[in-house]
């Protein structure tokens, strides 16, 4: 499915399609993205949901405004502590145009032409709609209007989902170029007199954030914008992976971790269900590819841990079966008849036994054979 995501974001990028081209694909990779979270949610074994992060390690904030989205086997227990320096923030810009004179306004290189008889009403109906596609808030900032012969109006554009890679383009009625508005990714600190060492990397999508090292320490969580307070402490607990008894005695187990795959742990959405993924626009389709680049490499990763923990698992019934044939050997000897040495014995019992017999004739016919010499 991601793949075919990743398909549809190279078809989409191809800037020959127009918007509603584009808003086509746009509900194919939002229903494959639906079926992604809906496997995540519904596949188990036995009862036990394998993707919804419920077989993984537990992780606790002592604070509101941070969701853990799981932490790599490589990080030990213990409380980490992170200050939040700046909150994500959506791409945001005000579109300034003229009524009653011909022009356009073009927003993420979409236009939309005015008349000398378009009104603000109309206008406005018609930036919703192309800004809808586009996964942009529009609001009608009425403070900023100049009545007039010529009326100025503005529209304020707000991306829904927040982060740099969010962005929107946009030029009004009397502007010589387009004016960007860029998102702002979430920037912390760490704190290293908890279990941080001050080495670790930091990389942030929105409000999606993951601390990783090059030992494989990583962890990542989301977090909700402007959540107090600034300071956030969390625990991870060596407890609430899955346990497999692969022995008889006590603690021989293996530990399982199995961590959340979902669209949010993907980096494809957000905590509160925005989508990062957006085709209607050159750009954001390119950007797509991207996103669905680091999801593929994620879901291969994970796949790959997978195995490992398989062929673990195969060598762990390797190593029993080999031990149960010992034991069962051992217990044969104990228990079961040694045939050559009891066969052995026989024999040389079966031989005294005849012989003894044979003696005991011969020394029968003794007597009788005296007897007859005698009568003769």
């Amino acid at each position: 499915m991601l793949q075919r995501c990743r398909e549809l974001s190279v078809r989409a990028a191809n800037d020959t399609l127009v918007i509603e081209d584009r808003e086509a694909i746009q509900k194919e990779v939002d229903q494959l993205m639906e079926e992604i979270d809906r496997i995540a949610g519904t596949t188990d074994f036995n009862g036990k949901k394998l993707l919804s992060g419920e077989c993984g390690r537990v992780i606790t904030c002592k604070q509101l405004g941070v969701e853990p989205l799981g932490v790599s086997d490589a990080v030990e227990a213990g409380s980490y502590k992170f200050t939040v320096t700046e909150f994500a923030a959506p791409a945001s810009g005000m579109l300034n145009f003229t009524l009653q004179k011909a022009g356009e306004v073009s927003i993420n290189g979409t236009s939309i032409p005015i008349s000398a008889d378009t009104t603000e009403a109309e206008l406005y109906e018609e930036v919703v709609r192309i800004c809808d596609m586009m996964d942009i808030d529009v609001k009608h900032d009425a403070a900023r209007d100049t009545p007039g012969t010529l009326t100025k109006c503005s529209f304020q554009l707000t991306s829904r989902a927040t982060g740099s890679d969010q962005q929107i383009s946009f030029r009004g009625t009397d502007d010589a170029k387009e004016t960007l508005a860029r998102g702002k990714d979430a920037q912390i600190t760490l704190d290293t007199s908890s279990g941080f060492t001050g080495k670790e990397g930091i990389l942030a999508n929105g409000g999606t954030v993951t601390i990783y090292d090059r030992t494989g320490f990583e962890m990542s969580f989301a977090l909700e914008d402007s959540s107090t307070p600034l300071t956030k402490e969390f625990t991870v607990y060596d407890t609430g992976a899955l346990k497999l008894q692969i022995g008889a005695n006590e603690s021989e187990d293996l530990s399982v971790n199995l961590a959340k795959v979902s669209c949010q742990t993907l980096k494809l959405k957000e905590a509160d269900g925005d989508s990062f993924v957006n085709l209607c626009s050159q750009h954001a389709a390119s950007n797509a590819i991207t996103l669905f680049d680091n999801a593929i490499e994620f879901v291969s990763a994970y796949r790959s841990k997978l195995g490992a923990y398989e062929n673990r698992l195969d060598s762990t019934i390797s190593s029993l079966d080999i031990s149960s044939e010992s034991t069962t050997a051992s217990m044969s000897r104990i228990m079961d008849t040694d045939m050559a040495e009891a066969m052995t014995e026989y024999t040389q019992e079966s031989v005294l036994s005849q012989a003894a017999t044979s003696i005991l004739a011969q020394a029968n016919n003794r007597p009788q054979q005296v007897m007859s010499l005698l009568q003769s």
